[in-house]
């Protein structure tokens, strides 16, 4: 009677084991997915993603300040627009014709108002 419960426990511990060790490719897929919102106006396209690409812009569209490398970028017009913090990029994307009119030809120097 003590070899079976004995049995009994080891193949339960055993179970337990490999069901908590198995891998959940479901959980993995939504990880390492990348969240990108594509908008419909004038080809903009919403990345919160870390950028792959260098920003072209030095100088926020939305705020005036530098900017920083870990903020989320935003594509409009065929241009990769950075930004100095988050939340700039949300405010950026409502309206991105206002805010891309606020840098210099450049990118370098922020002429609209803040």
């Amino acid at each position: 009677m003590l070899k079976q419960i004995l049995f009994i426990c080891s193949m339960v511990v055993l179970v337990s084991i490999l069901t908590l060790g198995q891998e959940n490719p479901d959980k993995e897929k939504e990880e390492n997915s990348q969240t990108e919102e594509i908008m419909t106006s004038d080809s903009l396209v919403k990345s919160e993603e870390l950028p792959t690409e260098i920003a072209w812009n030095k100088v926020c569209p939305v705020e005036g300040g530098p900017v920083e490398d870990d903020t989320p970028t935003v594509e409009y017009d065929g241009k990769l627009y950075g930004f100095c913090c988050p939340g700039c990029d949300t405010e950026f994307a409502n309206n991105p014709e206002k805010y891309s009119k606020n840098l210099n030809e450049s990118g370098t120097r922020f002429i609209g108002r803040k």
